[in-house]
């Protein structure tokens, strides 16, 4: 394809008017190109580069059993299929993202991006010991962290928070409690003294007992967001139910895995079955429903809800992913807030804009607003730690 050619194309992004399938190769390019050698979008970038392109797409796309061709204007059926591919196999930051703007009349605007460098969030999160003391997860030694009640703490150098009866015969039962609690930018795992395996999402709390022995349900109090794979456990042969408590609602199972998204700023807390069968309940206005493995439950100051979803979406923070399914742009950058602790100012009526696809979280905060701001007819600017989202 010649210069003119993909000027032609660059002008019909600049109307508005381009097709999905070329919307799509212009944005792969972009993406593996104009992003990562932090070039504008301009057609002088474009030509230097495209033989380089399609020399890596034909090569990978041939392993697939894709067959391949310069981009001509032929029909959108059998463009499509050869387009998909190209960007499927070029794609960075874990995966290619696309993006839908319900305001057609606006026109694709320059990406504004300070040199500010905001990296993204990892393994950080605090422990507060039934005594009182505080531990700093992110800065501990890794082994042994401390013994209380029988049960043995220990920090893995991968990150993870064991807890593990040392002595069953000092293992205590009452009321002991310890909090784990991630901050803005943080994320941890922890294994509960019942073998549970819950990972937490930034900004949020867990509470948990620091022995369940004795007890007739295991029962921990969640404020934000966590994954749980819940272990099988009896006591004197009866099945120990395993309750998730947040603001409003319950959620009690005997060994499943479940995700509750209980932010204090959203307006729905929603619960997402992968696995086995839970009882969701709400305690303000009162309402049971059971979860089958695909459904999530909404509840919301009305009442409690029930839909079919996509699981991967839902547990795609925990996979190192941001996944989005025609997301608002407000809600999509609550969650980038959270992960890279920043502030985000709206200057200007985003209501209409929503968003699409996946990004890797473990990438710097430019290159994920760099791809926002080329297909979302949207500005970026960062600000220290402020990002600014204009017209």
């Amino acid at each position: 394809m010649s210069e003119t050619e993909l000027s032609k194309l660059i002008e019909k992004y600049k109307n508005g008017t381009l097709t999905e399938e070329e919307s799509a190769f212009l944005n792969a390019w972009y993406i593996k190109y104009a992003v990562e050698q932090e070039s504008s979008f301009d057609p002088a970038y474009l030509d230097q580069n495209l033989d380089l392109m399609w020399n890596a797409i034909e090569d990978n796309v041939a392993q697939h059993g894709f067959r391949t061709e310069r981009l001509k204007p032929v029909a959108k059926t059998s463009l499509w299929p050869r387009i998909a591919a190209a960007a499927s196999v070029i794609m960075v930051m874990g995966a290619a993202l696309y993006f839908f703007n319900t305001d057609k009349t606006k026109t694709p605007t320059a990406i504004n991006i300070a040199k500010t460098e905001i990296r993204p969030g990892g393994n950080r999160a605090f422990l507060t010991l039934a005594d009182g003391s505080k531990i700093s997860l992110n800065d501990a030694a890794n082994g042994q962290l401390a013994n209380q009640a029988g049960i043995t703490i220990t920090k893995t150098k991968n990150g993870q928070l064991i807890y593990t009866i040392a002595d069953q015969q000092s293992a205590k039962p009452g009321n002991l409690y310890n909090t784990i609690e991630t901050p803005r930018g943080g994320q941890y795992q922890i294994n509960l003294p019942d073998g549970s395996k819950v990972w937490l999402n930034a900004e949020t709390k867990l509470k948990f007992p620091v022995t369940f022995a004795n007890k007739k349900e295991r029962k921990v109090e969640l404020r934000g967001e966590a994954y749980f794979e819940v272990a099988k456990l009896k006591t004197e042969g009866i099945k120990m139910p395993f309750i998730v408590a947040s603001t409003g609602q319950e959620v009690e199972v005997l060994g499943t895995h479940f995700n509750v998204n209980a932010y204090p700023d959203e307006q729905d807390t929603k619960t997402t079955l992968l696995e086995g069968l839970v009882r969701v309940s709400g305690l303000l206005r009162p309402r049971n429903a059971i979860l089958k493995p695909g459904q999530q439950s909404s509840l919301s100051p009305t009442g409690l809800s029930l839909k079919n979803v996509d699981t991967e979406q839902a547990v795609a923070w925990k996979n190192g992913q941001f996944m989005f399914s025609n997301e608002p742009l407000t809600q999509v950058m609550k969650e980038v807030s959270r992960w890279y602790n920043v502030e985000v100012e709206y200057k200007g009526d985003f209501s209409n804009v929503v968003i699409g696809g996946s990004v890797s979280k473990f990438t710097n905060i430019k290159e994920v607003l760099d791809v926002l701001a080329l297909a979302g007819k949207i500005n970026f600017k960062t600000v220290g730690n402020k990002v600014i989202v204009s017209p």
